[in-house]
């Protein structure tokens, strides 16, 4: 986060917001947010590592791929002037560059603009909008400390005039650029936030009926003696700070500010997580306060509400965002590892983030838009923005981030689960993380080696999704290979996988065999999934050219019929030790699809193993299958003009071609 600039007055904040505060009302402080009878958890970290290998965010149950951009509603507004019909487009453009969250500050005075009058219209207009494109919220808390400093316009009057600021040893304030900083040791602060956070939740549980609201970031880059940019003290020497300091025997001032700023962080985040609209909690912390190591000795005893803590590195050097979700620091114990803002508009941006994700790192972009640049433009902001008409245009990293996006989002939720093999996992693997021009790689993935070939700067991501199961993407053109050792080849389809994690596709793949596997070229942002028959698997036998089922009747009879859910039409595919395939129906009495002697027939026979009832599968680069007859002189099964079903002797029309469904 860069230097503020929203040093403004607070009538200006008020006359835009409304000091009536629609909605608001007097509160009885001596009582608390009153809570229903049972909270809704939303989102939380699931740390067990028991069904996935790493740590998962959960959303209403599911795991779900964080892909963040920050977005300054508040600060283009009410320090900047843009009204809401040039704000809300840029919400869309989001959407529509596929990021999954956006973060939305959200200030103290935004939710309480005077003391005990309360105003949802913001949180609402946020809930709203990011409903409306689809997007998760992660609302980060802009309380008594934003980025190291107490700024003014943040939080109503009466804050700054009812509690203690930070001391120096000289007695005087703490102050840079005529801004203070909260002291965090006041309890009296602390109980104050605690309560106003809580009838933020407490109004989120109502509001927030479609769960939009998936995170709470807790203050900002905090601080409990630094304002972040040069003004620093040991300690605050506050009457509470020293009490704070002589009763807990403390001689090492770093520890001292780390236990204090993990105290206040983890009672404000105790305030979200047992609000009646339970999500997870974050901080990005700065400077040498950075709790993740005492927090995880909390976590472990049961007393933290802190689910994780993270960086904002601004670094345009691929490594350090790679390395991040191995970090020993930034990965230990169960701290979920995400960057919480980095370079949004680097014309390398779309490269970082892929190195953050191929390193098992959720990663945020800082910002949509740079509410500070005097031009409009510059590395903070993913968008570029004409400072006088307000009108906002796409830069040209811009559309690579979006194609970035929508290429991960077609595996969302493998990317959710599954770390990457170079960061400990085993059925993900990632190819060319620098973007190099042109490579040609052999990397293991679950047991195979997959190969990946650019000449385009393409990165790449192979998943193994099971024993018969693949997905390939690609930033740009390339070639995948799988060796011959996985199996025959199902089919070959590009698409994606949707919500629930369920296949959706959009069509057959072409494929090539190469040294007896096969070859795929993807092309940018594709995703492609290569499907293996499984032996011992059931499933639907269609013709591709008829559309039609293989299907069983009477006295041995095999035919073709529309689909049905009778399980004459389910086929159970079973590989032989002769390395051919057995065609047994589901149907009892039923077994094996044979070869006849006459006619070319083809039949169900008794339960008889032998050459007329095994068969070489063989794939079809356009998708589907062949199916030839193991025995000598006999070819393909086919559909005849009349719709019956034979045997060839080696011709490979269009009705040779057959699609296997699994049931």
């Amino acid at each position: 986060m860069k230097f503020p600039t929203d040093q403004w007055s607070r009538r200006r904040f008020l006359a835009t917001t409304g000091a009536a505060a629609l909605g608001g009302m007097a509160l009885n402080l001596a009582g608390g947010v009153q809570r229903a009878a049972a909270a809704d958890v939303v989102s939380y970290v699931d740390t067990s590592r028991s069904t996935y290998d790493k740590l998962v965010l959960m959303v209403d149950g599911k795991p779900f791929f964080h892909s963040g951009v920050q977005f300054r509603y508040e600060k283009h507004k009410y320090s900047f002037g843009w009204t809401d019909a040039q704000l809300k487009p840029v919400l869309q453009m989001i959407r529509d560059d596929g990021f999954t969250v956006v973060n939305i500050p959200i200030w103290w005075s935004q939710v309480e603009t005077s003391k005990d009058t309360f105003d949802w219209t913001d949180i609402e207009r946020y809930l709203a909008w990011c409903e409306e494109y689809d997007l998760k919220l992660e609302l980060l808390w802009f309380g008594s400390d934003s980025t190291g400093f107490s700024l003014a316009p943040r939080f109503p009057s009466y804050v700054l005039n009812d509690y203690q600021l930070v001391l120096k040893s000289d007695g005087t304030e703490l102050e840079l650029k005529g801004t203070n900083l909260l002291d965090k040791t006041d309890p009296n602060l602390l109980s104050r936030e605690k309560y106003v956070l809580g009838r933020l939740m407490s109004h989120l549980a109502s509001a927030d009926t479609q769960h939009t609201l998936i995170g709470v970031q807790v203050l900002n880059e905090p601080n409990v003696a630094n304002m972040q940019w040069g003004a620093s003290a040991s300690r605050s020497y506050s009457t509470y700070s020293t009490d704070r300091w002589n009763s807990g025997g403390y001689t090492d001032a770093g520890k001292f500010r780390k236990d204090v700023l993990l105290d206040y962080l983890n009672q404000l985040g105790q305030v979200v997580k047992e609000s009646d609209h339970s999500v997870y909690t974050r901080v990005n912390v700065v400077g040498d306060a950075q709790p993740v190591t005492e927090n995880e000795a909390l976590r472990r005893q049961g007393r933290s509400y802190i689910d994780f803590f993270g960086d904002d590195p601004y670094t345009t050097s691929n490594d350090p965002l790679y390395f991040y979700g191995t970090d020993d620091f930034w990965s230990q114990g169960k701290n979920f590892p995400m960057i919480m803002e980095n370079f949004a508009g680097h014309t390398a941006t779309d490269i970082h983030k892929f190195n953050a994700v191929a390193g098992n790192t959720a990663y945020n972009l800082y910002a949509a838009l740079d509410p500070d640049s005097s031009t409009g433009s510059s590395n903070f902001g993913l968008y570029n923005f004409n400072p006088t008409t307000k009108v906002v245009t796409r830069k040209t990293v811009s559309h690579k981030v979006a194609a970035l996006n929508r290429m991960l989002k077609k595996i969302h939720r493998d990317l959710a689960t599954k770390s990457p093999v170079e960061a400990g996992g085993t059925n993900l693997q990632t190819f060319n993380r620098n973007a190099t021009a042109s490579v040609d790689l052999t990397k293991p993935l679950a047991g195979v080696s997959v190969g990946y070939a650019t000449s385009s700067n393409g990165q790449g991501i192979a998943v193994r999704r099971g024993a018969a199961e693949f997905a390939l993407a690609s930033t740009a053109q390339a070639t995948f290979t799988l060796p011959a050792s996985i199996g025959a080849v199902r089919s070959v389809e590009t698409g994606h996988y949707d919500g629930n994690n369920t296949w959706v596709r959009a069509g057959a793949k072409t494929y090539s065999t190469a040294s007896g596997g096969i070859s795929v070229d993807v092309a940018a942002g594709e995703c492609v999934r290569v499907s293996y028959l499984v032996s011992g698997a059931t499933y639907k036998i269609r013709n591709s050219s008829s559309g039609r089922y293989l299907d069983t009747d009477l006295d041995g009879v095999v035919t073709l019929a529309s689909a049905t859910v009778y399980d004459d039409q389910d086929w159970i595919v079973a590989k032989d030790s002769s390395g051919s395939w057995t065609i047994k129906n589901a149907r009892s009495g039923r077994y094996y699809l044979e070869t006849g002697a006459s006619g070319n027939s083809v039949v169900w026979n008794s339960g008889t193993v032998s050459d007329s009832s095994l068969w070489d599968v063989e794939g079809v680069s356009g998708g589907g299958l062949r199916l030839n007859n193991h025995l000598a002189g006999r070819g393909y099964l086919y559909r005849t003009s009349a719709g019956e079903v034979k045997w060839n002797t080696g011709s490979q029309e269009s009705s040779t071609v057959w699609e296997f469904e699994p049931k």
